[in-house]
Formats: structure tokens, sequence, C-alpha cells
């Protein structure tokens, strides 16, 4: 069985058999805390950054076969996604300089995504 296979199943069984196991996770509960709390730009972008850092981190243990990051990872990538587009929101306000920045944010967490999957 392909290694992308497997993740697709042990996530897709944590996810049905575990469903506490995201809710209880404290980052989660501190991203959406800090996230509802943040009013300017610059601060978004850049807690943006640190969920993609926290993501790439996290898929860096999954490669190596932890199962919990595996999960988790799966669940980052969903917050991520759901932040950008909150973020999307605020480009007619952005600089130039913002928007290259959300670009490269987006990039690492794409470029970790698919090295996940190989």
């Amino acid at each position: 069985m392909k290694r992308n296979k497997i993740f697709t199943l042990v996530i897709s069984t944590l996810l049905l058999c575990s469903p506490i196991l995201f809710t209880q996770c404290s980052f989660f509960k501190t991203a959406n805390t800090v996230a509802s709390s943040i009013n300017n730009i610059s601060e978004k972008i850049n807690f943006y950054d640190q969920q993609a850092k926290h993501y790439i981190d996290v898929v860096k243990k999954a490669k190596k076969g932890d199962v919990l990051a595996i999960a988790e990872a799966a669940q980052l990538l969903t917050k991520t996604k759901e932040y950008k587009k909150d973020l999307d929101k605020l480009i007619p306000q952005m600089t130039s300089s913002q928007k290259k920045e959300i670009t490269r944010i987006e990039q690492s967490i794409l470029s970790a995504a698919k090295t996940l999957i190989k």
C-alpha cells in the first residue's frame, strides 16, 4: 500500500474514532481566540505565518510516521485554509509587500502538504 493511502486511512480512522482529539488541541483553541482579536492586517499575516510554521513542523513529524501528527496535519491544513479565506477578504486593503508575503506563506504550506503526500 502506498504511503499516502496509509496516511488517508489513518486520518480517516482517527477522525471517525476520535473527534475529541481535534477539539481538545490547545493550538486550535488559541488560534481561534487570537484570530478573533486581531485587527491589524500585518498581525493577521504574522499569525498566518505562525500557523504555517506550526503546520510545517507537524508535517515533519508526520513524515516520520507519527500517527497523531498525521491527524493534526490534516486539521491544521483545514484551519490554515479557513484563515486564508479571511485574509483574502482583506486583499484590497493590503500593500503589495503584504500580498507577496501571503503568497510566500501559502507556497510554503502547499510545499509541505505535497511532501506529506509523496
